[in-house]
This record gives C-alpha cells, structure tokens and sequence, in this order.
C-alpha cells in the first residue's frame, strides 16, 4: 500500500532550510532539495519483541539512561564543535523536540554527560507520529512502541555505546505496556544495521520511499527472501559487503521458476 504525503510536508520543511542554509550548510540544502526532486530510497524496518531473552554486548565504558533534559540538549545539539559535525541529522533531531514528542532518552557517563540520545514512543502518540512523520511509519498497533532519532555524541564514537544504549531504551517500553519495539533504518547504512542487530532487532518489513517533484510517496512490501540473504549477510561481524542500493528494486519483482 503506498500513501503520498501532501504539500504540507514540503512547507513544514522550510525551517529545517532556512536553518541550513543560515548556517552555511550550503551543500546540504543542494543534496536535500536534489533528493526531494527525484529519488528512491529503502529501508527496513527492525522490530524486536522483548518476550525473547536478549543481551546486548556492553560499551567500553559504562552509561545509564535517564529522561532527556535542556542541559542535555544544548551539549548534543547546541553550537560545539561536535554538535556541528552533521547539520542535517541536528535539524531533524530538533524538529522532532520542537514537535513535542514523547519521550526522548539520553545514555549518560558516570560523570552525567550526555553520549547518545533515542526517542521512545507509544502508540497512544500515533497522531503525533503520522503528523510529525507523514506517514513514513506505519500506525503503531496496542503492543507496539517506536523507536527514533538516534543520535550519538561524536566525541563518544568507537566506544560501542549504540548497541547498549538503543538496547535499554527499547527495554523501557515495557512500561508502556509494549512487546514489540519497531525502528527504521536505510538499507545501506550497514553500520546502523549492526548497531541494531546488536540491540536484538531484526527485519519485519520493508519501506520504499520515492520522492518526485517534492511529492513524497511511501509504501511497505514484505521482505523479499534474497534481500533478507544480503541483511543477514551485511550485518554479520566482521562483514564488510555493503548492499547494493540499485539492485533492491530486483528484489521486489515476482521471482520467476523455471
């Protein structure tokens, strides 16, 4: 089933442009309106059930999660230096605070610094998500929580962090009363894909994303066997394959029998 967003979600857009074209992220402005004119993408969607026994490797040093806070916010996303390694991923962070969605988590040192932060959110959020999102996920079913934004700290890289942190952020929705933790992730991004492999998530569903004339159309088809293959493939340890974005349209067509 596809669904194509309306004009609002271009004009919604517009403060994340202003806000990189004022600081001078030029280069990025190009590539987001070059994308929005015409492109495709995939992604999976990862779930995990937290019935299922699960333990997700520890980071090299230790962290504990707690509720995002103002302090918080300013250090990750404020005017550092390391803040302003990725302009596009702070003004897609600071949209979703500034849509007021529950409820974002942070993993902090043992000295109370911020190193990772991951939105979780109900689906008694569903509104918000389908307004804020348009459409890019699914509606969260009753025993379903969302996991999102996963940002981490770049003066923090190469410490494992990810996998523990989005581990126990996902841990929390049991107390939204849910089983099941979904997340989405770009096919190529093999990194991510580990990271939440590593976290006990695994493929339930696929997302194509087509973007023509700064329309958006999104649907989800089921995963396609030979595709699956190359997730499994890609994301095991030491693997250093990456999956070929231009062959995943091959993977959706009807397979032929000789």
């Amino acid at each position: 089933m596809s669904k194509k967003d309306s004009k609002n979600h271009f004009f919604f857009g517009f403060k994340n442009a202003y806000t990189l074209l004022r600081n001078g992220c030029y280069s990025v402005f190009y590539n987001e309106v070059k994308k929005r004119l015409y492109s495709k993408s995939f992604s999976f969607g990862l779930q995990r059930d937290l019935n299922k026994t699960f333990e997700a490797p520890l980071a090299t040093i230790k962290i504990h999660i707690r509720p995002l806070n103002g302090v918080d916010t300013e250090v990750l996303l404020g005017e550092t230096e390391s803040a302003k390694g990725n302009p596009r991923i702070i003004c897609h962070q600071r949209a979703i605070l500034d849509a007021k969605i529950p409820t974002c988590y942070v993993a902090v040192t043992t000295n109370d610094k911020p190193c990772y932060m991951q939105w979780l959110i109900s689906f008694k959020d569903n509104y918000k998500i389908q307004s804020h999102f348009k459409d890019i996920f699914p509606p969260l079913n009753p025993q379903e929580a969302l996991l999102e934004g996963a940002y981490g700290n770049p003066e923090f890289r190469g410490l494992g962090i990810m996998p523990e942190a989005m581990s126990q952020i996902a841990e929390k929705a049991s107390l939204l009363n849910a089983r099941w933790v979904n997340t989405f992730v770009d096919i190529t991004n093999i990194a991510s894909l580990k990271g939440c492999r590593r976290s006990g998530f695994e493929p339930y569903i696929l997302r194509k994303e087509r973007w023509f004339l700064f329309y958006r159309t999104v649907s989800f088809h089921p995963l396609p066997e030979n595709l699956l293959d190359d997730y499994h493939l890609n994301t095991a340890d030491n693997a250093k394959k990456t999956i070929d974005k231009n062959g995943v349209q091959a993977h959706l067509q009807p397979q032929t029998q000789n």
